[in-house]
């Protein structure tokens, strides 16, 4: 059982080993580029429902601004009349001005932590620039080392590979055009002519031979004294 485990975990380290050898590191590096982006979609999302929070803040402080303006009118106004009254309209606008101190405190809140985010939002939005940046330029040097490994490599070497393609295509193309058979004329009427300019062509040359031969013969007979006797 130990061997068996000890064989393991030293399969698992070669494989682990060959993983990282065999890393896209490009491919990574898209990932973690798009979890940035996705936090950054998230970051937006909860900014603005912060901004919608802020919005309903500034509504009620405003709308308990005029309740306590009310009420504080209220109380001056039936004083004379009504003390009880007066003192229940005070109670009211002390009631609002209160409830608006809490709401402002939250506002604040609201706004440091909008704040905040925007600030996060702003350094993610430089990392995403930067990282994108760097992703090209690392995947053109990671492609450019691929490229010249391989044409170092001639087992590898697309050059050669092609250039070897090529050749093949070319000796296959040769090669039939060796082994195909000659056209084979099937026009009748354009053999005959052919057959009588070839007739009238070997004619003329015999002629030739004919009238060189002539004169040969006759200083020959002439000179030959055998012939003579």
């Amino acid at each position: 059982m130990y061997s068996l485990k000890r064989l393991f975990i030293t399969v698992k380290t070669q494989l682990d080993g060959m993983v990282d050898d065999f890393e896209n590191h490009e491919a990574v590096a898209g990932v973690a580029i798009k979890d940035l982006e996705d936090w950054r979609s998230q970051t937006r999302i909860h900014q603005h429902r912060l901004q919608k929070m802020m919005a309903e803040f500034e509504s009620q402080l405003a709308a308990l601004a005029n309740e306590a303006a009310t009420w504080s009118a209220r109380a001056v106004k039936v004083r004379e009349t009504d003390e009880q009254k007066a003192l229940e309209c005070v109670k009211r606008m002390v009631r609002a001005q209160q409830q608006s101190k809490l709401i402002a405190a939250q506002l604040q809140a609201t706004q440091q932590q909008h704040a905040k985010l925007e600030t996060d939002l702003a350094a993610i939005q430089n990392q995403l620039h930067t990282l994108s940046t760097q992703k090209v330029v690392f995947a053109a040097r990671q492609n450019r080392i691929q490229l010249q490994s391989g044409l170092n490599n001639g087992r590898d070497n697309p050059v050669e590979q092609a250039r070897k393609i090529f050749n093949r295509w070319e000796e296959a193309i040769t090669g039939a055009e060796l082994t195909s058979p000659e056209p084979v004329n099937t026009d009748p009427f354009a053999d005959s002519f052919t057959q009588q300019e070839d007739t009238l062509e070997l004619r003329m040359l015999l002629d030739e031979l004919t009238a060189k031969a002539g004169p040969a013969k006759h200083n020959a007979d002439k000179t030959d004294p055998e012939q003579e006797n």
